[in-house]
């Protein structure tokens, strides 16, 4: 079973726990592989939270694009992506930039994110030029912090580990704040095969920043069972009653 299938099925069992413990929001199904939705969402005291489930702690999180001109400079394309982590980015793509070119000038572009024949960029990764381009860089959590903030996510549930705050804890609930080390992996990556008006089979490429939470935590409370939401919400509706 491939690692997306997986995930969207342990979203699934996210919101099914929300909805028997009650306090579900609008949010009844995962947003999957999707990197725009939240996955989940939650109400306390009549307010609506936003929830990123990842199925464990080696799931990928945040991630970036990087646009680049041969013989130019390389730009971090999301805002969200705070100074120094994008000065990190830059720094590592800076010392891959002959292999960058390379490989540009290889599959007959002149810049990133780009679209070729897709017989040219598979001709390029068999003679093993995608390689010398991946770097991998750390970071602390802030990268994803910033990253969910800009989707007002503030909240992260992951499998075998529990629920943790982000940047903030805006629902004052008693989890822990998500603390660790991110690896930011560096990659020319391709997307999905499609025809071009001349029936030429092409691709997207583009070179991507992409975190992976590495962490050792423990939370006391997990949004996939039920009984441990009720747990966790009681104290919120104790006070509304009173």
């Amino acid at each position: 079973m491939g690692n997306n299938v997986q995930g969207f099925e342990y979203e699934g069992k996210v919101i099914e726990a929300l909805q028997e413990a009650g306090c579900c929001g609008d949010i009844t199904e995962g947003a999957g592989a999707s990197s725009v939705g939240a996955d989940a969402d939650f109400v306390v005291d009549g307010v609506r939270y936003l929830v990123e489930v990842k199925k464990d702690a080696g799931a990928q999180m945040g991630g970036t694009s990087v646009r680049y001109d041969v013989g130019g400079s390389f730009d971090v394309a999301s805002s969200a992506v705070e100074d120094d982590t994008a000065e990190m980015i830059v720094a590592a793509l800076e010392q891959k930039r002959e292999h960058i070119d390379s490989l540009l000038k290889f599959i007959c572009m002149p810049s990133f994110p780009l679209t070729c024949e897709k017989h040219l960029w598979e001709e390029a990764k068999t003679v093993g030029m995608l390689k010398p381009i991946n770097a991998k860089i750390q970071k602390d959590t802030e990268f994803i912090v910033n990253h969910y903030k800009k989707k007002n996510i503030h909240y992260i549930q992951i499998g075998g580990a529990g629920l943790f705050y982000l940047g903030e804890n805006p629902a004052n609930l008693p989890v822990p704040k998500l603390e660790g080390q991110i690896n930011i992996e560096l990659r020319a990556g391709r997307s999905g095969s499609r025809k071009n008006l001349n029936g030429i089979p092409v691709v997207g490429g583009g070179l991507r920043a992409q975190g992976r939470l590495k962490f050792k935590g423990q939370s006391n409370f997990t949004l996939d069972d039920a009984e441990s939401v009720k747990r966790l919400i009681a104290p919120h509706r104790l006070h509304h009653i009173i």
